[in-house]
């Protein structure tokens, strides 16, 4: 959230609606998912909204809080409120009444073919400013890397379902560019005051949305159809899961006792929910075939939940090359500065590099990157973010040029701080890394300018 405390407004943006990715329990647009609430803080009152998908059925949620920005209008100061999203637009709104500081435009948007879904028929686009990730993956668009993973990558391609933004979700599979993981992503934009440059790091993934049938509910329902309703969404029918997000199942029996994998799938851990409404026999039989692959039956299995639908998902697959890297020319990864009064790209970099390719001269492809940025009055901007390079850089704020990095012990995958003590400035870091099968640690790494009389 954002809070304005002068005017007593908290500028709130939500997620989507349950079931992410097939909605036929939730027809209509599904107010208020997806949209940013302006409400008084004191009371909880809503001021104003603006919803950015309707009826989600893509992972389109609001990444990050809004900025709070100031910007100049035909001479005056405008106080406003600027949302990323992961499609890779900004979205600008006058603080107090909610009107766009730049025009929206509702356009028609493709319907499904898939039974029991219906979809809204427009969607908003800004018309400024331009995205910063592009957002059309067409055939020109597929790696050159090598003629090998060109040539596989484009068999893939015309198997897939692929129109544009907002393609529907397919039992054939549907790519979605860009992916879950943005455009914008959680660690949220910066904006200098002093120039009215807004800062926003882009993810540019592309992911295969597919769609399977779950089983349905049954007063007697097997091990195998219960994990098959409640949890291969995520970790797949084949227990492989998309680690590190949805970590595998397979083999889980040498890792962990069946009282303790019982207790996981009965109470949940971090995103995962808890499924104590199965009753200890469907827990025990989800356990047996987790772990030993058996399917026993069992009776008393309650019926459907709120959001057990007539459609799962086959996982959140990444779309990649044979060798693992993204299936399009770069860049994989930007950072971006975008010009709030005007609406236009100040500039654009490459974010982030893999070591491995850079070793071969291929450099400065960009990388998925987790993790906001860091302006300063003195003309800094210091972001770590990028997975693989694991580094920490600072860039001219007002042209994008590196000015220092360094490598971090694990990916710095969140926003820096920085801090006076005793006079002296410093900056500090929370390196986890973790994501997209990267190292994982635990460190903060703290530098400072400095101390005072020394060069």
């Amino acid at each position: 959230m954002a809070l304005d405390e002068k005017r007593g407004l908290v500028f709130v943006p939500t997620g989507s609606a349950a079931f992410d990715f097939y909605g036929a329990n939730r027809r209509g647009d599904n107010l208020f998912a997806n949209s940013l609430l302006a409400l008084r803080a004191a009371t909880g009152e809503r001021v104003w909204h603006f919803q950015f998908v309707k009826h989600d059925v893509w992972d389109r949620d609001l990444p990050a809080p809004p900025a709070l920005v100031t910007v100049r209008r035909n001479g005056r100061a405008v106080d406003a409120v600027a949302q990323t999203t992961k499609s890779g637009h900004v979205f600008v709104f006058e603080r107090e009444t909610g009107k766009p500081l730049f025009p929206i435009e509702y356009r028609k948007v493709r319907q499904t073919d898939v039974d029991g879904e219906v979809l809204a028929g427009t969607q908003p686009f800004p018309l400024k400013p331009p995205p910063f990730t592009r957002q059309w993956f067409t055939e020109e668009m597929i790696t050159r890397r090598t003629p090998e993973v060109h040539r596989a990558v484009r068999e893939q391609y015309q198997k897939l379902r692929y129109a544009g933004p907002f393609t529907p979700p397919s039992r054939e599979g549907t790519i979605v560019f860009p992916g879950f993981d943005g455009g914008g992503e959680w660690g949220g934009a910066a904006f200098d005051p002093e120039t009215r440059l807004l800062y926003v790091n882009s993810n540019e993934l592309v992911q295969i949305l597919r769609l399977v049938p779950r089983p349905p509910a049954r007063a007697r329902a097997s091990g195998r159809e219960l994990y098959a309703r409640h949890c291969a969404s995520c970790h797949r029918d084949d227990l492989k899961g998309t680690p590190p997000e949805f970590p595998s199942l397979a083999g889980i029996r040498d890792k962990h006792e069946d009282g303790e994998i019982t207790r996981v799938i009965r109470e949940g851990s971090g995103r995962m929910p808890g499924f104590a409404h199965l009753q200890p026999a469907g827990l025990r039989a989800v356990m047996r075939y987790i772990a030993f692959g058996e399917d026993e039956a069992v009776a008393g299995t309650p019926g459907p939940s709120p959001i057990d639908q007539k459609y799962g998902i086959d996982g959140y697959n990444k779309f990649l090359d044979p060798e693992g890297y993204p299936p399009i020319e770069p860049p994989w990864g930007t950072l971006n500065a975008i010009n709030l009064d005007t609406g236009e790209i100040a500039w654009k970099i490459p974010f982030g590099e893999y070591p491995e390719l850079a070793a071969k001269g291929l450099r400065n492809t960009g990388t998925d990157n987790y993790g906001g940025p860091l302006v300063t009055s003195s003309g800094l901007l210091f972001i770590g973010a990028t997975n693989y390079d694991r580094k920490f850089r600072a860039f001219d704020k007002l042209t994008g040029k590196l000015l220092w990095e360094t490598t971090l012990p694990f990916a710095g995958n969140a926003t820096p701080a920085t801090y006076m003590v005793n006079g002296r400035q410093y900056l500090v870091i929370a390196a986890g890394g973790g994501k997209s099968k990267t190292p994982a640690g635990g460190a903060y790494v703290a530098f400072a300018l400095p101390a005072p009389g020394r060069h």
